[in-house]
């Protein structure tokens, strides 16, 4: 059963299509994949919903109420009892939306790699709070969940494993993809953007730039057909696509940062040709690191 809804709730292609066309029987679980894209004001997050015979696995949890209650509702008419959120890393964009999920399915248990969870632990609280005086009345939850430390290296959707990598560097310094090898999927998370400004702002030196890239290349050489990127915009298809995108990005950034001699020299730099995508925000952060003030 694939879900839509606009384009917040995107059939992934590929190895997917085919499965949802194997007869039932012939099929292991889990034996679809379907991602929810979040609004503008929820940065265009991806949550990907592992879908099996009665149950479901969801990885990364969304930001603000108004995102994360949709994605429940999506949740909710597949019919499937969500089992596991699995949270990718610690930014609130992908964290902040598990109150709302676990009110709604309380018996989901929300996990994180071991590496991860003292991140979400030290930051999370303190990001809410700052968020939401921000942010007009309700478009927070009023508490944050803390997910539990997965220990293994997998977890399982009735007997099929989901395989959670090992943490890598990307646009922060811990980040865990997730690998679905009976659909040929690869979760990449914020190892990846496509159609948006990207997250940069942790990443201003060649040092830092170039150890994303070796990130980018391990998860590219698993060789999946679907690729999920963590943040998308309009019309971006789920494959590997999203590396040459994401390294591009990257490639003018460095670029921008060696060349510019002011904000508006590296603003006006990582403009050229990318001046309709969304996450503007994150270009003006990234900027802000640099040249603060």
């Amino acid at each position: 059963m694939q879900l839509l809804d606009r384009r917040n709730f995107m059939a992934l292609t590929g190895g997917t299509a085919l499965v949802a066309g194997m007869p039932r029987s012939a099929r292991a679980a889990p034996s679809e994949t379907s991602v929810f894209t979040a609004d503008d004001a929820g940065a265009l997050v991806d949550s990907t919903l592992i879908v099996g015979e009665t149950k479901a696995v969801l990885i990364d949890a969304q930001f603000d109420v108004a995102n994360a209650s949709r994605l429940a509702e999506m949740i909710a008419e597949t019919g499937r009892t969500l089992e596991t959120i699995f949270i990718t890393h610690s930014h609130p964009d992908h964290v902040l939306g598990l109150a709302v999920l676990i009110d709604r399915f309380p018996a989901a248990k929300p996990l994180t790699h071991k590496l991860i969870r003292p991140e979400i632990e030290q930051t999370a609280a303190q990001t809410l709070a700052f968020l939401s005086g921000q942010a007009p009345a309700g478009t927070f939850d009023d508490r944050v969940v803390i997910p539990e430390a997965l220990t293994a290296d997998h977890i399982l959707l009735e007997g099929e494993r989901i395989e959670i990598l090992e943490p890598m560097h990307g646009d922060t310094a811990l980040i865990s993809a997730v690998h679905i090898p009976a659909l040929n999927t690869l979760i990449a998370s914020d190892f990846a953007y496509a159609g948006t400004h990207v997250w940069v702002a942790e990443n201003t030196t060649p040092e830092l730039l170039a150890k994303w890239r070796d990130s980018l290349a391990l998860l590219e050489a698993i060789g999946a057909a679907v690729v999920v990127p963590g943040h998308r915009g309009d019309g971006v298809l789920n494959n590997a696509g999203v590396f040459g995108q994401t390294r591009a990005y990257l490639d003018q950034w460095e670029t921008a940062l060696a060349s510019s001699k002011s904000a508006h020299d590296l603003r006006s730099a990582m403009l050229a040709g990318n001046a309709a995508p969304g996450l503007s925000f994150a270009l003006e952060r990234a900027v802000a690191a640099v040249y603060p003030g």
